[in-house]
């Protein structure tokens, strides 16, 4: 039996501990919000720097727009997944992919269309989100049968990403363009590597103080990754959106909202799975999937009400993040 002596130098000890505990999960929380902000300014040093090599060998505006800068914004959800994998936290990886997606729609797009509503042009804006309310019922199906993303699905993702950008490049509508020689290769090439490497350095900062926070706190990672990963990872996003919808450039933000839900199902969960096969616990399979699927119906749903989203419907799919973030924690 311990002794009333020992019982009291156990207590103190916890008591001494705890105050090193909360610094240690303040300062997790600070690594936390300093990844964020090197993930976002990195992504776009990477992105400003690409297209400019892009435009230098006369690439056209729609592949500048859909893959190069497609590219960029979700750069920060590629690495930040694919090392979460190699990490050993698949559920990190893919609640990334989930909740960003999620956030893309219910916060970025509702945000833009709340600040102003927006006009729907069918033959490009409502048929790439037909295509990306496929690939997420695909994703669905993937996540949902075994509870673990393969390797062969991720092979099989990557495929699809490769026949989507080749499509992309080969459609009569995105004719090659003559090459600007005024851009600066050489510089550009400099915005490329040190925004790779920012985005490097920030994943796996993000990915490391993330995984100290959930176990800290108790909570699964994988309603880490749904949450907290996968806002930070969808700044550039937000940020670049934002600025469109104030200059009523609304296409830009539809545009950067599917097509990055496209790159994170085909890319960044075709290249975590093949890092490392995902288990699936059934947070994701049971809730955080499910609201995927009916917040991208969503949105096509108020896309095709009258062809365009009202500031109404903006604030319904901005409702709809909230009961995510609800659900994720309950």
């Amino acid at each position: 039996m311990r002794s009333k002596q020992d019982a009291e130098v156990i207590f103190i000890t916890n008591e001494a501990a705890m105050p090193g505990e909360m610094l240690l999960m303040i300062l997790n929380f600070i690594t936390l919000a300093f990844s964020i902000v090197v993930l976002a300014y990195a992504s776009d040093y990477f992105t400003e720097g690409a297209a400019k090599i892009a435009r230098r060998l006369g690439v056209s505006k729609f592949i500048i727009g859909a893959v190069v800068v497609g590219f960029g914004t979700s750069s920060p959800e590629l690495f930040t997944s694919v090392y979460a994998s190699l990490s050993g936290t698949g559920g990190i990886a893919i609640g990334n992919v989930i909740g960003s997606n999620i956030a893309n729609i219910g916060l970025i797009l509702g945000l833009a269309a709340f600040i102003r509503a927006a006009i729907i042009r069918k033959d490009v804006e409502f048929r790439n989100s037909i295509a990306c309310l496929l690939l997420t019922v695909m994703a669905s199906v993937l996540i949902l049968q075994g509870y673990v993303i393969s390797l062969l699905d991720g092979i099989l993702l990557l495929v699809a990403f490769t026949f989507y950008i080749v499509y992309s490049i080969k459609n009569p509508a995105n004719s090659t363009y003559a090459p600007d020689v005024t851009e600066d290769a050489k510089g550009a090439g400099v915005h490329v590597v040190f925004g790779l490497a920012g985005v490097l350095i920030g994943s796996v900062l993000l990915v490391n103080s993330a995984v100290a926070i959930a176990h800290t706190l108790g909570i699964p990672e994988s309603v880490i990754g749904l949450t907290l990963v996968a806002f930070g990872t969808s700044v550039p996003e937000l940020a670049v959106s934002l600025v469109a919808a104030k200059k009523g450039y609304f296409t830009m933000v539809l545009g950067n909202v599917v097509g990055s839900n496209i790159f994170n199902i085909l890319l960044v969960l075709g290249a975590a799975a093949v890092a490392n096969p995902i288990f699936v616990d059934d947070a994701i399979a049971f809730r955080s999937t499910p609201m995927m699927l009916i917040v991208t119906a969503l949105m096509l749903l108020f896309m095709r009400t009258g062809w365009k989203i009202t500031r109404v419907e903006g604030l319904v799919l901005l409702l709809s993040y909230g009961v995510f973030l609800w659900v994720s924690f309950s």
